[in-house]
């Protein structure tokens, strides 16, 4: 993972919970030219994570338990849920409240989906990685403090037949 050199470490968004869900891969990764599939379904939510309460938002139950062996919160509420369809190489961007989020599927290998993500603040990108997901899986990436506790980004990818 490599955020953007330049940026402050105050800019810097801490990517969480990779364990047995994601596995970093080099920004190299190509695009095949034989995809086994034509396109993939991205998925992005964010999640605020608090102690205000013990609320857990019924949506994130399969995330339930990266959620509380990867972060100190009590609470975690689902915000906003996006799904988009994109072909292999193509780009897919989600607006996330004051950051950008972009993410470009370049390979489908091993039943591991590769894609590069960015995030990006203003003009300029604060994240820019690549991330090898299993195929239906979802990886956590721990964000700005908010007033009541932190945003986190649950990005995911699966395969469309």
């Amino acid at each position: 993972m490599n955020a953007t050199s330049g940026v402050a470490l105050s800019a810097v968004v801490a990517v969480l919970g990779i364990r047995c869900a994601a596995l970093a891969a080099e920004n190299s990764v190509e695009a095949t030219s034989s995809p086994a599939a034509n396109a993939v379904e991205v998925r992005i939510g964010a999640v605020l994570a608090s102690n205000s309460s013990q609320e857990f938002d019924a949506r994130l139950a399969s995330l339930h338990r990266q959620f509380n062996t990867l972060f100190p919160y009590t609470s975690y509420r689902l915000v906003k849920e996006e799904r988009q369809r994109v072909p292999w190489g193509g780009k897919v961007g989600f607006d996330m409240g004051g950051r950008y989020v972009m993410v470009i599927p370049r390979e489908f290998k091993n039943e591991r989906v590769s894609m590069r993500v960015m995030v990006i603040e203003g003009s300029r990108p604060i994240v820019d990685t690549a991330v090898s997901l299993r195929n239906h899986a979802t990886f956590l990436v721990g964000g700005p403090r908010q007033h009541e506790g932190v945003l986190i980004l649950s990005i995911g990818a699966d395969m469309v037949p």
